[in-house]
């Protein structure tokens, strides 16, 4: 059975990714709950919003690292992590959203993807890739952290806009990412 507050985080994660300036009465219906019940687990917008991104930076985190540990080659790596993002879909989405008006460098700084060290295990496999010419070296890592981004957030949509079917949508994503970094498999 799901826990009221997990009932929650879930409805809220649906509503902000959607609408991020949705009320918490928009949210508590969409739980099912009172705004009552939603403040016996959250004290604010504030304190929900951060729960929300924690839990989904855990689920991502987790997503991702074994997607990282389930193969050795490097460009197996990046494309199972690509695929734990796409699967992690609305988590992964509200993330990003959350740091939308953050640039590569700040995340860096902030180090909030560290909890499972899975950013640097990314960066790691990418300049790996750069440094054995397998992917084109004229691109930035910023630039190819903003477009590993930008392809899984497009995979996203298009299944929920129903413009891709969902069994296209991985394979749409790696052909889109690797023919933009030149990756050579």
């Amino acid at each position: 059975m799901i826990s009221t507050r997990t009932k929650i985080i879930a409805a809220a994660v649906r509503c902000l990714r959607n609408n991020q300036s949705d009320t918490l009465e928009k949210i508590a219906e969409e739980a099912g709950v009172s705004r009552r019940t939603l403040h016996r687990y959250f004290e604010n917008r504030e304190d929900l919003i951060e729960s929300c991104k924690n839990e989904m930076l855990v689920s991502c985190n987790k997503a991702m690292t074994t997607a990282y540990a389930s193969d050795k080659d490097p460009i197996k790596k990046i494309r199972n992590m690509l695929f734990a993002a796409i699967e992690q879909g609305a988590n992964y989405s509200f993330v990003k959203r959350i740091y939308e008006r953050s640039n590569f460098s700040d995340l860096d700084r902030k180090k909030e993807f560290e909890s499972d060290n899975v950013k640097s295990k990314w960066l790691k496999t990418i300049n790996e890739l750069q440094k054995a010419k397998r992917l084109n070296t004229e691109l930035t890592t910023p630039w190819i952290f903003n477009l590993f981004g930008s392809i899984i957030e497009t995979a996203i949509y298009a299944v929920e806009s129903g413009d891709v079917a969902k069994n296209d949508n991985k394979n749409f994503a790696w052909i889109s990412f690797k023919g933009a970094i030149g990756l050579k498999e």
